[in-house]
């Protein structure tokens, strides 16, 4: 049963930034190819954190993401996890009619999620060249607020696991909740314990993802949920800028 939290009691306009490792580190890692027009050769400039690999006819990037099972530091269950891997075909969400210049509409955001125990991997499919700038997702994200009885019922791993910090057990902290705007050749890993929403695809076209994680199969221990009811606004909305703009508004 998801927790039911109000919307932020005011209103705000901030900035949506195109996806990126450094305005992304606090809530994960993104993952995409630092040099996409470069063929690779024997003879080619190799790009930081790359090796050689295939008799010269690849590059391998090295650790770009780092899979997190925290199940076996404890959970109520005791549950044993395991590596999953799962396919998701999204299709584009719909969007709500916007009056502000170069934004494509509003997307109302009604759930936040959280995996407490294990980081999560969502990597796009299947898309060409072509329709990389097309496909488009949305990454929304928070940070967590300080305990409360309102989220006695999250299990959660101790909050340090081999000296890194993890979020805790707060519930999400609307007030410095982030959009962010992917394109489809940028996968993305939501850290372990990090409320984001459900994946959000937007443009034309269904999106196929690979979603890697761990799951021990019990529900609250997997996944926890809250919901954003009827505060003042009544929602907590993203405006999404049109497919070419490097920019757009999100507001609350």
């Amino acid at each position: 049963m998801p927790a039911t939290i109000d919307a932020p009691q005011r209103e705000s306009m901030l900035e949506a930034q195109p996806l990126s490792q450094d305005l992304f580190s606090d809530f994960g890692t993104v993952i995409e190819n630092a040099a996409p027009s470069l063929v690779p050769s024997r003879t080619c400039e190799v790009p930081p954190n790359a090796v050689q690999a295939n008799q010269g006819s690849a590059l391998k990037y090295l650790d770009v993401t780092h899979m997190r099972d925290l199940y076996a530091l404890g959970t109520p269950s005791k549950q044993a996890a395991k590596a999953v891997m799962n396919m998701f075909v999204c299709a584009p969400r719909p969007l709500l009619a916007s009056e502000t210049p170069q934004v494509e509409g509003l997307f109302p955001v009604k759930i936040l999620e959280r995996h407490p125990y294990t980081t999560q991997t969502f990597i796009p499919l299947g898309l060409s060249r072509a329709e990389i700038n097309q496909s488009r997702y949305l990454v929304i994200v928070a940070p967590s607020l300080p305990p409360s009885p309102q989220d006695e019922c999250f299990p959660v791993p101790p909050v340090t696991a081999n000296g890194d910090p993890l979020p805790g057990r707060g519930l999400p902290d609307l007030m410095r909740i982030r959009a962010f705007i992917a394109n489809g050749a940028q996968a993305v890993t939501y850290g372990a314990g990090t409320w984001h929403a459900p994946m959000v695809a937007i443009g034309k076209t269904p999106i196929a993802f690979v979603v890697v994680q761990f799951a021990n199969g019990v529900g609250i221990e997997d996944c926890q949920e809250v919901e954003i009811g009827s505060g003042r606004t009544n929602s907590l909305e993203v405006a999404v800028p049109e497919s070419g703009q490097n920019r757009g508004l999100w507001r609350l």
